[in-house]
This record gives structure tokens, C-alpha cells and sequence, in this order.
């Protein structure tokens, strides 16, 4: 799958995901700005961008929000979920797809990083 120029680099071994089936299966999602690597500190800014990033993702595979068809939302803590659902709502305003959010020790891929959530996507391929 190709990778978007404007979505944040993927480390080293690391793919935006696989075609298989009819479905995209997008693995790590997360609220990096693109170039600078950096999360956001607020909640509600790193959700949008983490939903921003799936959006280029998908784009970049010729899909949009609209073939999103599950989510699994890694929290690192429940407390974010109202902010993370805030942003969700924005970005799925009407039909959104299935979710489902779970807590988790440490959403980052190294310990001590500023991700307070990770997504994995199930999506159409186009």
C-alpha cells in the first residue's frame, strides 16, 4: 500500500497497511504531525490529526472516510475518550462506522511517547 507524502513517516519494518480481500487493513494510526513527528498535547488536537492522518492514508489508496468500516480505538487513557469522540463526530457527522475503544498501558511505539491513543482501521478498498 502506498504511503501519503502528507501523512507522518512510518518507522523502519512499519507499513500504513495491506490490501486484502476488497479491504484495506490500516495498522497504528496515530496523532503525529507530519515533518516534525511531534503529538499534540491536547486531546481533542491529536484526535483530529490521528483522524486527519487516516484520512491522507486512505486517500493516498484512492479511499476516503466513507469506506471506513471499523475502528479499534487504543486509549492510554479513558479520560481521552470524550475528546477522541468530540473529534470522531466531526470526522463521521452522520453513519459513522463501528468502534470499539480499549484501554491500554502505552499506545506509543516506544515508551515515552506523546500518543495518547492508536487506531486500527478496517476499511473498503477502492
Amino acid at each position: 500500500m502506498p504511503q501519503s507524502d502528507a501523512a507522518p513517516e512510518r518507522m523502519p519494518g512499519m507499513v500504513p497497511g495491506v490490501r486484502a480481500g476488497g479491504f484495506l487493513f490500516l495498522s497504528v494510526v496515530r496523532g503525529r504531525e507530519p515533518g516534525t513527528g511531534r503529538f499534540p498535547a491536547d486531546p481533542l488536537e491529536q484526535a483530529r490529526l490521528a483522524l486527519k492522518n487516516l484520512s491522507e492514508v486512505l486517500k493516498a489508496s484512492g479511499g476516503t472516510l466513507a469506506d471506513v468500516v471499523k475502528v479499534t480505538l487504543y486509549l492510554g487513557d479513558l479520560r481521552h475518550r470524550d475528546a477522541f469522540h468530540q473529534a470522531w463526530m466531526e470526522a463521521f457527522p452522520a453513519d459513522p462506522p463501528a468502534r470499539t475503544a480499549v484501554g491500554v498501558a502505552d499506545p506509543n511505539a516506544s515508551p515515552g511517547g506523546g500518543a495518547l491513543f492508536a487506531l486500527d482501521v478496517i476499511a473498503l478498498a477502492r
